[in-house]
């Protein structure tokens, strides 16, 4: 069986209609924990009348951000995997089959991940990693962990969960990718190549539409977060320190391209020595200076093709 955590504040707007495409699963086998953030908006009103449904529980709490939502959520649930669901995004109807499916084929794994759509307005794009197209298996995760991973397709056993450590609290982006990730370091996970959850876009309040320059001690949390866990586990991950690289370099390419090179000089400040360690000495001091711009884009796109030749996809594939 399977508990579904679901994060709630003032999604009035839209919770209706994520728990209807819970409630639509041809899996039966569930139940859901909704977790009410201190909302101020009728959201709880909204939802009871779903709560005839004994599968449905509601608990609330006092503000106090996502993370700890949904930690609440893990420890008020009963049931050995969680699945992931945010209150403004949708599954298809045979999602909790599949995630069924792929537990009983892997009971190795700790995480499973499946592929969606993303849609943004009346525009809807793929989010799926096109080489595993209708496959179900084990799958090394940091390999395109952007593509794999989505919070709202995301599900992990509940003791490799509060191993990892479960959601930051505190941060305001990127707690999913530290948690995820921090998950994937110490377990099997198994990516479902098929597209069972939307993600929906341009919805008022979400996290993602702050701009990075708001949020960068946020983002650097969750790279020294991440770092941690990996130098502290016993089999150290070989992917994840090639997947580092890539996704920094990826990043520093934005602030160069966009002329924030306030943002690069903070990155080299504020991040763990050991993860600048990781990269060509003074490669940092290049991205910082404004005169080796070119050289700096260069050098980027020289590691871009280095990955391609590995065999990686590109960031997002």
């Amino acid at each position: 069986m399977i508990s579904v955590v679901i994060p709630l504040y003032n999604k009035a707007h839209t919770i209706i209609n994520t728990l209807e495409t819970v409630i639509s699963q041809s899996f039966v086998d569930f139940e859901v924990v909704i977790v009410n953030d201190g909302s101020t908006d009728n959201g709880v009103d909204i939802i009871r009348q779903f709560t005839s449904d004994s599968r449905i529980r509601i608990i609330t709490q006092e503000n106090q951000g996502v993370s700890v939502a949904r930690n609440k959520g893990v420890e008020e649930s009963k049931f050995e995997y969680i699945a992931f669901l945010d209150g403004d995004d949708e599954w298809k109807p045979d999602y909790l089959e599949k995630v069924n499916q792929a537990i009983t084929q892997h009971p190795e794994a700790g995480m499973i991940c499946a592929g969606g759509v993303v849609r943004n307005n009346d525009e809807i794009e793929p989010r799926l990693a096109k080489k595993y197209t209708d496959t179900m298996a084990v799958r090394d995760f940091f390999e395109n962990p952007h593509v794999f991973l989505h919070t709202s397709a995301a599900v992990a056993r509940k003791a490799e969960f509060l191993q990892s450590g479960g959601f930051p609290v505190g941060m305001k982006r990127n707690e999913d990718y530290a948690c995820f990730f921090a998950l994937a370091l110490i377990t099997p996970v198994v990516y479902i190549g098929f597209p069972l959850t939307v993600y929906v876009g341009m919805v008022p309040g979400q996290a993602t539409q702050t701009s990075t320059s708001k949020v960068i001690s946020h983002i650097i949390d969750r790279y020294n977060h991440v770092h941690n866990k990996w130098k502290n586990t016993t089999t150290k991950n070989k992917s994840y320190p090639v997947f580092l690289r890539y996704e920094l370099r990826h990043e520093i390419l934005n602030f160069i391209r966009r002329g924030e090179y306030d943002m690069i000089v903070y990155l080299l400040k504020n991040l763990d020595k050991d993860i600048l360690g990781k990269f060509s000495p003074f490669e940092f001091q290049w991205y910082a200076n404004k005169k080796l711009k070119q050289v700096s884009v260069l050098f980027i796109y020289m590691t871009k093709v280095r990955w391609r030749m590995r065999g990686y996809p590109y960031l997002g594939e």
